[in-house]
């Protein structure tokens, strides 16, 4: 009788499509958290920002309630402007007008360190991970660039602090 030491055609194909199954549902499932993970830091991130805007804007108040009456105020070495509601407008003599300069000053004085970011009629646009501009209305608005359809909005006038994320994917 003859014994056999390799496998069957039939057993070598049934192996290497189980395996090729594995690898299908791990990737697709690799892609999911990392889409996840870009949309969970973005969200850091905005928070971030968020609660740096509301901690000026409680030093203000604090301010407002002494004898200083003022629209500036010197906080970690930097004059940040503030609107007369008291949410910061611009850092470091930057003009209290909604646009471009306010906004990066605003984002690279309330992150630390600030990430790259790209801007109208400045860095190409998608040459960093975010892009900022100011939309219509006087919002400052940073958009993730990868992946797209992140991005939260800052009014100076309200202090609102808005995300946008697309929903997260369901299994299928």
């Amino acid at each position: 009788m003859k014994k056999s030491l390799g496998f069957s055609s039939f057993e070598f194909y049934f192996v290497v499509s189980v395996i090729g199954l594995i690898l299908i549902v791990g990737i697709q499932r690799y892609f999911r958290l990392a889409e996840e993970t870009q949309r969970l830091s973005f969200e850091i991130l905005a928070n971030n920002f968020s609660s740096v805007v509301y901690t000026h804007r409680a030093r203000w108040l604090m301010a407002q309630q002494s004898s200083e009456k003022t629209d500036q105020l010197k906080i970690d070495d930097r004059i940040v402007q503030f609107s007369s509601e008291g949410w910061p407008v611009a850092v470091d003599g930057v003009s209290q007008q909604i646009n471009i300069p306010a906004c990066l000053s605003l984002w690279n004085s309330f992150l630390q360190p600030p990430p790259l970011i790209s801007f109208t009629n400045g860095e190409p646009y998608g040459a960093h991970q975010y892009h900022l501009s100011v939309t219509v209305d006087g919002k400052c608005r940073f958009e993730s660039v990868n992946p797209k359809g992140f991005y939260f909005e800052y009014s100076p006038s309200s202090g609102q602090v808005k995300t946008f994320t697309l929903p997260i994917a369901k299994n299928s």
